[in-house]
């Protein structure tokens, strides 16, 4: 059963769809096959076998936010399920799942719809198209490490940091010691008239 210390389950899902281990909808959090369903309404849990076994509440908050608010698992899982069908059939699909969910036997809550570039960014980054997704936000580590490497890119001129401002606000480029010693040794370039008649003094 997941827990706080377990693996984020975006990242989850995507890896079990990679290794063509897809998971399934389950009606409690053990993983037993007498749990299993196919009918999304009455799932409560979404159990994974690969990369390792796990299983997450569908309620799970997930990393992709959608007009600003974090998506659910079980809506993520639904539309990976329907990333093959018509907008309308997956806005139909959606409203059926939704009264079964908040009928008598359902499991509650609510599946919320994507718009078209979210369903398609989502599918996107969930079947390895794409690494980035721009609804997805960062797990913590991955923005630290982003944020150290443009700093460390910045310091080392690598990313715009070839230049210093000093607190006069006039910049100072900054030129390696050996590529000064290569400018020192070349000679100035002269035309045909400064070969014949030789520099002027200035």
């Amino acid at each position: 059963m997941a827990d706080g210390g377990a693996p984020d389950p975006l990242l989850t899902l995507r890896r079990s769809i990679a290794s063509n281990s897809p998971p399934t909808p389950t009606t409690s959090a053990e993983a037993v096959a007498s749990n299993a369903t196919d009918n999304l309404a009455l799932a409560t849990h979404l159990y994974f076998s690969s990369p390792e076994p796990l299983s997450y509440p569908l309620s799970t908050l997930t990393r992709f936010i959608s007009s600003s608010n974090p998506v659910d698992l079980r809506s993520i899982y639904f539309a990976w399920q329907k990333k093959d069908v018509a907008i309308p059939d997956y806005i139909a699909s959606a409203q059926q799942l939704n009264e079964e969910l908040a009928g008598p036997e359902g499991a509650g809550g609510k599946v919320q719809n994507l718009v078209f570039v979210e369903r398609l960014d989502l599918i996107t980054w969930l079947e390895g198209a794409s690494d980035e997704s721009e609804y997805i936000t960062p797990l913590e580590g991955d923005a630290e490490k982003a944020a150290a490497g443009t700093a460390a890119g910045v310091a080392s001129g690598a990313a715009g940091g070839s230049a210093t401002v000093p607190s006069s606000g006039r910049v100072v480029k900054t030129i390696d010691a050996r590529l000064q010693e290569i400018y020192n040794e070349e000679r100035p370039i002269a035309n045909r008239n400064t070969v014949l008649r030789g520099f002027k003094p200035t």
